[in-house]
């Protein structure tokens, strides 16, 4: 048995990803979010945590540390 290939997304479809996955879920930490894509063998164009920063500084989502999570958490408002 063949484990399913990872699909690398390009930024504009990383970027829909995220944002649905945000709308159904709301609020999601970084590890969350990278939970979800393998779940649905997807994988951000570069390192998570800095394709969710780089989006955050587009204005496409929301995200601050939080302590509880231990690490980033992200919204879209």
């Amino acid at each position: 048995m063949c484990p399913e290939a990872i699909n690398v997304l390009d930024e504009r479809s990383a970027e829909i990803f995220v944002l649905r996955l945000l709308r159904e879920n709301g609020p999601m930490s970084t590890m969350a979010i990278e939970k979800a894509a393998r779940k649905e063998h997807k994988r951000c164009p570069d390192q998570t945590v800095l394709f969710l920063a780089k989006m955050k500084k587009k204005g496409l989502i929301m995200g601050e540390a939080s302590i509880e999570k231990r690490g980033w958490l992200w919204w879209v408002q």
